[in-house]
């Protein structure tokens, strides 16, 4: 069995890394919540940790940016769980595109196929939390505008709330994205 010798600098890069990239998802949040964007912008670099530094640094990142959202924001826990998801499903998927593609550079498809993912399941599951927990109410005014927006035109709750929650979910993981892969790249080249 061969083990890795540990190495404190690595260590300590990925540390930092990953609190910067919490604090800039934290901040995204705090932005649009302020500007008033239609997005959630709590993920930002997520999927750029879980690239470079793998899977713990990459769920360490999503607890500690809603964990500031709920502090600092007054945002629900429970949302931490569609972050968690992001992270996740990332993972697996840089996971399989390093075993299936190990000589190939396919970093930009693994980046676009997370991001894709991420924004369905946190379509799914943020839903389902914000329609059974919340009543339908994320409790970001910003995205909750667009579902109630849908209501006028379409008086139905549930089609307001999946198609609204799906479209800003899409919106919001696709850019992520791809501010993600240019951070990644951008890193990639310094280390």
């Amino acid at each position: 069995m061969i083990t890795e010798k540990f190495d404190f600098k690595k260590f300590f890069i990925a540390s930092a890394f990953t609190l910067i990239c919490s604090a800039i998802n934290f901040a995204g949040a705090k932005f649009a919540a302020v500007v008033h964007i239609p997005l959630y912008l709590d993920s930002i670099l997520t999927i750029s940790v879980v690239a470079l530094y793998g899977f713990v640094p990459g769920i360490v990142c999503a607890v500690l940016s809603n964990m500031a959202m709920v502090v600092f924001m007054g945002s629900s826990g429970l949302f931490t769980f569609c972050h968690l998801t992001t992270a996740i499903l990332a993972w697996i998927i840089f996971r399989y595109f390093d075993k299936k593609y190990p000589n190939e550079d396919r970093k930009l498809d693994a980046f676009l196929w997370a991001g894709f993912f991420a924004a369905i399941s946190n379509a799914i599951l943020g839903n389902i939390i914000a329609d059974v927990v919340y009543g339908a109410l994320t409790g970001r005014p910003q995205a909750d505008v667009v579902a109630q927006a849908m209501f006028t035109a379409v008086p139905n709750r549930m089609f307001c709330i999946y198609i609204s929650g799906f479209i800003q979910n899409l919106t919001d993981k696709m850019l992520s994205t791809g501010v993600s892969y240019i951070v990644f790249k951008k890193i990639k080249k310094i280390i």
